[in-house]
């Protein structure tokens, strides 16, 4: 879930993008907005994903992979740190 106000990076140099069409049908439906930033964009509302990496990568405007990307902030452990059996 990427919350209401989360920025994404409007246009990065990244050419082949797995995720653009999805991107350009959140900008379709006024998920993801232009902001006062040239270089952003917002999310208008609460948006949930069908993969971490799905998200990732319409945020980064780039191929991404999500338990990598996302990092709980208190504990900085990633996603895939969750994910992966205790050892």
């Amino acid at each position: 879930m990427v919350l209401a106000g989360s920025t994404a990076v409007k246009d990065s140099s990244a050419t082949k993008k797995r995720d653009r069409e999805e991107r350009d049908r959140l900008v379709r439906h006024g998920i993801l907005a232009a902001t006062g930033d040239s270089k952003l964009l917002k999310f208008t509302r609460d948006h949930e994903f069908t993969s971490a990496s799905r998200a990732a990568g319409i945020i980064k405007d780039d191929n991404a992979s999500g338990p990598q990307l996302w990092i709980e902030i208190k504990s900085g452990k990633s996603l895939k740190d969750f994910l992966s059996p205790s050892s």
